[in-house]
């Protein structure tokens, strides 16, 4: 019996790279950068949320921002 595939729905990548000082998180943020994905560096946990909300697609067509990758210090409170 075939399953229908769920349709593949319009909305971005975001990659989250976390770890401590000297883990090579700038490094990994570099290769994303290559790899055409938006960056952000230190982002506040608390602004998580609305970075996530940001991404969401405005209307079935578009996605303002497709691949993204976000840097969060793991010490981050």
């Amino acid at each position: 019996m075939f399953k229908n595939k769920p349709e593949k729905k319009n909305l971005p990548n975001l990659v989250i790279i976390t770890g401590l000082s000297g883990s090579g998180m700038s490094s990994a943020t570099n290769a994303f950068e290559d790899l055409g994905f938006f960056c952000v560096d230190n982002l506040p946990l608390t602004m998580l949320p609305t970075f996530s909300r940001l991404l969401l697609p405005t209307s079935e067509e578009t996605v303002a921002i497709e691949k993204a990758a976000l840097v969060i210090n793991i010490r981050e409170r």
